[in-house]
């Protein structure tokens, strides 16, 4: 089996800074805390340039005409739920 790089990124929502990690070949999103604890993890059926351009979009877009952050990440594998109120604001 061949295993393809992950693609990793830090960034900062509503304060708390976390890891992105997106693993092209299965589709998986991960996102961890600076500790490595696991926040949530969903499949991202897009590339990792549509994956940083939507958090980029979303960070310029006022609150109020964000999109649900479960329309964009789902419900599957929630996670600790420590930023599930987070993930409705990307800053």
């Amino acid at each position: 089996m061949l295993a393809t790089k992950s693609c990793t990124a830090t960034c900062v929502i509503d304060g708390i800074a976390v890891t992105l990690t997106f693993f092209p070949d299965t589709g998986v999103l991960r996102i961890t805390d600076t500790t490595g604890v696991r926040l949530r993890e969903t499949r991202w059926a897009a590339s990792w340039h549509s994956l940083v351009t939507t958090f980029r979009e979303l960070s310029e877009t006022p609150v109020e005409d964000r999109a649900d952050p479960e329309t964009l990440f789902g419900r599957q594998n929630r996670g600790f739920g420590r930023i599930e109120e987070s993930m409705a604001t990307f800053s």
